[in-house]
C-alpha cells in the first residue's frame, strides 16, 4: 500500500500593528519568497508578496519568433502611413 502524505504550508501572517513595529521580521519573510497576510481585528485586509526574480524580460520569446518581425512590421506600416497623410 502506497504511502500518502500531505504538505501543509501555513501561510505567513502579520498584523497592523506588528507591520509598523517589527517590520524587519515581515520583511525577511518576503526575502525569503514568502506570502504575508496583513491582519486587522483578525481580518485579512492585505496580502504582501515578494517582488518578481530580477532579470529582463524577453517579450519576444514569450510570443514566439515572429513576435520582434510582426512588431516591426507593424511599426513600419504605422509610420508609412503618418507620412502618407501628411503628403510627404
Amino acid at each position: 500500500m502506497p504511502c500518502e502524505s500531505n504538505m501543509i504550508h501555513i501561510m505567513k501572517t502579520a498584523t497592523v500593528r506588528e507591520l509598523r513595529t517589527a517590520f524587519p521580521k515581515v520583511e525577511s519573510w518576503l526575502a525569503e519568497g514568502e506570502l504575508v497576510i496583513i491582519t486587522k481585528a483578525g481580518k485579512p485586509v492585505a496580502q504582501l508578496c515578494p517582488p518578481p526574480s530580477p532579470g529582463k524580460l524577453d517579450f519576444a520569446a514569450r510570443f514566439g519568433p515572429d513576435a520582434r518581425r510582426s512588431v516591426s512590421a507593424q511599426a513600419i506600416d504605422a509610420v508609412g502611413l503618418l507620412s502618407e497623410e501628411r503628403g510627404e
